[in-house]
């Protein structure tokens, strides 16, 4: 009995293993789920619904001007972006994170997926199957999720895995949303404890940009040290509410 226990648990571990393996084969080469594709310099676009390749081209270039002005970035890495309008292909490659707008499974994959789109006009589409308002446009969310994976890339998974999250969304935030900040606006907003500052309560990185804003933009840090050092995001709250302003 003991012996047939011992069997059956070491095939379910190797068909579990197997699983796994095929599961991370997927995740470094999905093409085959993908028949349309748009390349721009370093930026490969896939979908599995036709590109309209004029409106594309232009979403690819906004996410590459983003993207250049951060020191992590390099336009001789190549970044393929898998555009996932079909439900069951989120669910297969988003995994445990399935309903968000994008995903970098940074070490596990190079890739970026991201859920159903409206590349015409450079929009995410939510789970409502609305459109994602405001600053959060479709280059918006390449360039967010292009920025996880060079920030892993630079500093390697393990020290990637530490970061705190507000360092780690809060930069990518940084560099997906460019220069829509209004950092004073944002700064009131967190003083008086707005929902939208609330990850919890919003899903939105509004406060962990802000904070990133501060050593960055405020405080003259670079990108190298934000990295390195890592303050406490309860410290850096506190010397935004101890700045003073002109």
């Amino acid at each position: 009995m003991g012996k047939l226990v011992t069997k059956i648990i070491f095939r379910f571990a190797l068909l579990a293993a197997c699983v796994l393996a095929a599961f991370l084969l997927l995740l470094s080469f999905p093409q085959p789920l993908f028949s349309y594709s748009l390349r721009v310099d370093n930026l490969v676009l896939h979908s599995d619904r036709p590109i309209p390749s004029l409106s594309a081209q232009n979403v690819l270039k906004l996410a590459q001007d983003k993207l250049a002005k951060s020191p992590l970035y390099s336009n001789r890495e190549v970044y393929d972006i898998f555009v996932c309008n079909a439900a069951w292909r989120q669910a297969l490659l988003f995994n445990k994170d399935y309903g968000a707008g994008g995903v970098a499974l940074y070490p596990l994959s190079s890739n970026i997926f991201l859920r159903d789109s409206w590349i015409e006009q450079n929009r995410l589409i939510s789970p409502l199957g609305t459109p994602v308002a405001a600053d959060r446009t479709l280059d918006y969310f390449i360039a967010h999720e292009i920025t996880h994976q060079a920030t892993g890339k630079a500093i390697g998974p393990i020290r990637f895995l530490k970061l705190p999250q507000y360092i780690r969304e809060g930069y990518a935030d940084y560099v997906g949303k460019g220069s829509s900040l209004n950092y004073d606006e944002a700064k009131r907003a967190f003083l008086a404890g707005a929902p939208e500052m609330d990850y919890k309560k919003s899903g939105l990185y509004l406060r962990y940009h802000l904070l990133v804003a501060y050593l960055l933009d405020h405080q003259g840090w670079t990108v190298s040290r934000l990295l390195r050092d890592c303050p406490p995001q309860q410290a850096v709250e506190n010397s935004v509410k101890q700045e003073r302003r002109p």
